[in-house]
């Protein structure tokens, strides 16, 4: 039997102090320790996708990159655009603006 209290509260002291990969690997981690169904109930639990924590399993089992050698927790080039790469002019126009109300 999972013992979801236990899981809840280990969430609730660590949540706030995780980022996202340490919340992936947290949950992955529950999840096995559980046994059978214990995604279905870290998933429940925590709100976190089961998707997320099946990817934290693969880490964990050393398939995926465990250890990486940056601080990063997304992949390079994931995340939006800068917004002077979609615009290039935007950064003139912004100056022009600022340069009008210093007038003022």
């Amino acid at each position: 039997m999972i013992d979801e209290k236990a899981i809840r509260l280990r969430y609730a002291a660590l949540a706030a102090v995780l980022d996202e990969r340490g919340r992936r690997r947290f949950a992955s981690a529950e999840a096995l320790a559980a046994g059978r169904g214990g995604v279905s109930a870290v998933s429940k639990i925590t709100g976190i996708a089961r998707s997320t924590i099946d990817r934290g399993l693969v880490e964990l089992r050393g398939e995926g990159e465990l250890v990486s050698s940056s601080r990063r927790v997304r992949r390079a080039g994931g995340g939006r655009k800068r917004a002077v790469e979609k615009d290039p002019t935007l950064l003139g126009d912004l100056k022009r603006l600022a340069g009008l109300f210093n007038a003022l």
